[in-house]
């Protein structure tokens, strides 16, 4: 009787090993069913092209308007830009930012060219290893860049111009802050601007200074100017915190008799428009830029032939249609 008790002990041992070896091998056998479907799936689905966009300053409400524009189009087009740049503008810190786009091997680069002489030779190393630069807002058009995408700078200074001579009577003497001496588009509106004050024998620039893109610093060089030179009525700022930062001066002088002129959209320059502190304002479409950059970098990636140069609109926006760009 205890022979067959144990007889039956082993039969039920055997037959759950059996049983546990079983659902084992099943086991494994759907393991490496679903990792090969894993493997399958990440070959038939390979990463989403990776471009870098290269700010002037992070933060910087223009170029976070760039930025969503060319994340808007990143998701039309299915790839990924990553935002980069430095917290304040520093032209060392963009071109290290570009080496490492450049050392990363992405797989395009859109990036601002604050110097020509220096950004070029950089784009060129990041063409001639096979990764397309496309250039933003302020152009490098000595390098081998695949195009240029933003505002006819030159053109945007001759409206600029074209701003105030319609809108000041008399003779006056202008002041302009501008928002860097060192930056291609900044020179190239200056340059624009004064060649349409030179047609008009009423007007004269007395006095230039840069503001280093800082409304702070538009404030204080205004400040030094207007003491320097009480006979100038007319201030005109080329970048987008110069106008606020000329009106700031002007506050704290108690010259209400200055006629303001301003670059860019900014909210604090609609609204002084509005309440009649600046005059007009010269509107860009920093989101039309970041938007068609990527556009154009896919465009390219995929075989197509991209233009050299793809300009965005420009606008004067005055009192009269001021209430267009937003409400208060």
């Amino acid at each position: 009787m205890t022979n067959k008790k144990w007889t039956i002990s082993l039969a039920v041992l055997f037959f759950l090993f059996l049983y546990v070896l079983i659902q084992f091998v099943v086991s494994t056998q759907k393991i490496e069913k679903t990792v090969e479907q894993l493997r399958q799936t990440v070959h038939s689905s390979p990463a989403l092209p990776h471009f870098v966009l290269i700010s002037q300053e992070l933060d910087n409400l223009y170029w976070r308007e760039i930025e969503r524009g060319a994340k808007e189009a990143a998701k039309h087009y299915h790839v990924n830009v990553e935002y980069i740049g430095p917290l304040r503008t520093n032209m060392d810190e963009q071109m290290k930012l570009l080496e490492k786009a450049i050392a990363s091997r992405v797989d395009g680069i859109i990036v601002q060219s604050l110097n020509d002489v220096r950004f070029t030779p950089l784009i060129n190393k990041a063409m001639a290893q096979g990764i397309p630069v496309i250039t933003i807002d302020t152009d490098a058009p000595l390098s081998r860049r695949l195009s240029y995408v933003g505002t006819n700078n030159l053109e945007a200074g001759k409206l600029l111009g074209q701003a105030v001579i319609s809108r000041v009577n008399g003779k006056k003497k202008i002041g302009v802050i501008i928002g860097s001496d060192m930056s291609a588009n900044q020179n190239l509106r200056l340059e624009g601007f004064r060649s349409v004050i030179a047609q008009n024998p009423l007007l004269s620039i007395a006095a230039i200074a840069s503001s280093n893109i800082s409304r702070i610093q538009a404030s204080i060089q205004t400040e030094k100017m207007l003491r320097a030179h009480p006979d100038i009525s007319v201030m005109v700022g080329t970048s987008a915190l110069d106008a606020i930062g000329i009106l700031m001066a002007t506050k704290n002088l108690k010259r209400k008799d200055v006629q303001i002129f301003g670059f860019d959209n900014v909210t604090e320059t609609l609204q002084a428009i509005r309440q009649g502190q600046i005059v007009a304002t010269i509107i860009q479409q920093p989101y039309d830029m970041g938007y068609s950059a990527v556009e154009l970098m896919v465009k390219h990636l995929s075989g197509q032939h991209i233009e050299k140069e793809h300009f965005t609109a420009i606008k004067i926006v005055d009192k009269t249609n001021v209430q267009q760009e937003g409400t208060e």
